[in-house]
């Protein structure tokens, strides 16, 4: 019998060839193709290729998932798979704030040593960065409220994050803080003092943008959307609907655009859920809203958060909280519980410049909790 000829060469493929394959490939078996040769390395962390594989990821539902802060341990969800809770290996040790996130990245708040710091990071490729807040300690002897918001300007590939001060008296009123990834530095812009935001963070951020719920001069909520290519606010009002009718309403990113869910029922079972989505011209500084679905279901529930892809997790307490599509009225549970936030996620290879590894948390969780086994290991 004749040997089996070996194949030693395999033709090179063209990158863009290589790349449209690689695109569908899930970020963990990216980067172990990384290792196997410098070709594919270049390839896999060239800019193209990045943002390529992003728009693919976040295009397709199947690939969202949800991260969910729980006050103890954080996970991360896939919303195709419920019921699979995927641990994180976080950069930090102490409790933190989300902010939100935009492109893989995650933005949040933390303390270390007394020192309010901002963390960015993308659990897909474990790779983190933290930085100071603008003034740490902003006019002490003034007191002020704080809100947060994280975006992305796309033109100039910049992932920004604002911190809005909102004194009580002296002057100014309101101070606002911008940093931005590309300078790696923070600058303070003029603020649209018609309205006040009423959250410590953004509620939504939809295709780079950040939108906050606030409240106008004469008192009335309206919408406050920040444009990050001009540095401005954009006040609209809400459905007259919504405001006279609701019982309560939540902002969500309704399949990539910005959506009010309005809970309408006197009754908490049996409820009706009306979804709002907005369009937005911002060069005539105009807006219009539609009812573009209502949907019933035959459960109560106590709170309700919405999320991309029509998708909205809800809280029926006591019981354990569950992912429900309003298309299909699919219903999974979550197996977790409580809930204190939850983000959408969708994974990338974004990267910043100044990312750093981050440690193995995990690894050193586990030995603190059971340190024999962690020495047999």
């Amino acid at each position: 019998m004749k040997k089996a000829r070996r194949i030693t060469d395999i033709p090179c493929l063209h990158d863009e060839i290589l790349g449209v394959i690689f695109s569908r490939l899930p970020v963990k078996t990216l980067l172990r193709l990384k290792s196997l040769c410098k070709s594919y390395c270049d390839l896999i962390s060239s800019p193209w290729f990045i943002t390529l594989h992003r728009k693919r990821f976040s295009s397709d539902p199947d690939n969202h998932c949800i991260f969910v802060q729980t006050g103890n341990i954080n996970r991360l969800i896939r919303i195709q798979n419920p019921s699979n809770l995927i641990k994180l290996n976080e950069p930090c040790t102490t409790s933190y704030t989300v902010i939100g996130s935009i492109n893989g990245l995650i933005c949040l708040v933390t303390s270390i040593a007394s020192r309010q710091l901002i963390c960015l990071w993308n659990p897909s490729i474990n790779q983190y960065k933290m930085f100071p807040m603008h003034n740490e300690n902003p006019q002490e002897t003034r007191k002020c409220d704080i809100s947060m918001g994280f975006g992305y300007e796309k033109g100039s590939d910049d992932y920004k994050v604002m911190r809005v001060l909102s004194y009580k008296a002296g002057w100014p009123l309101t101070i606002v803080e911008i940093y931005s990834t590309n300078s790696d530095s923070w600058k303070e812009v003029k603020y649209d003092s018609r309205v006040k935001l009423n959250t410590c963070f953004c509620n939504v951020i939809v295709e780079g943008l950040t939108y906050w719920i606030a409240k106008d001069l004469d008192g009335s909520t309206v919408l406050a959307s920040f444009v990050w290519s001009i540095e401005k606010f954009f006040i609209f009002p809400l459905p007259e609907e919504v405001i006279t009718k609701s019982q309560t309403f939540v902002a969500t990113n309704y399949h990539g655009s910005f959506a009010l869910l309005a809970y309408s029922s006197p009754s908490k079972f049996k409820a009706c859920v009306d979804v709002w989505e907005i369009e937005l011209d911002i060069s005539a500084e105009d807006c219009e809203w539609k009812k573009m679905n209502t949907f019933h279901t035959d459960f109560g529930f106590s709170m309700h958060w919405g999320l991309t892809g029509g998708d909205i997790v809800v809280e029926n307490a006591p019981n354990m909280p569950f992912l429900f599509n309003v298309t299909t009225k699919q219903m999974w549970e979550m197996g977790i519980n409580p809930i204190l936030t939850l983000s959408n996620y969708t994974e990338s290879l974004v990267s910043i410049n100044g990312f750093r590894r981050v440690r193995n948390q995990l690894k050193r969780r586990r030995k603190a909790l059971n340190p024999v086994r962690a020495r047999l290991s």
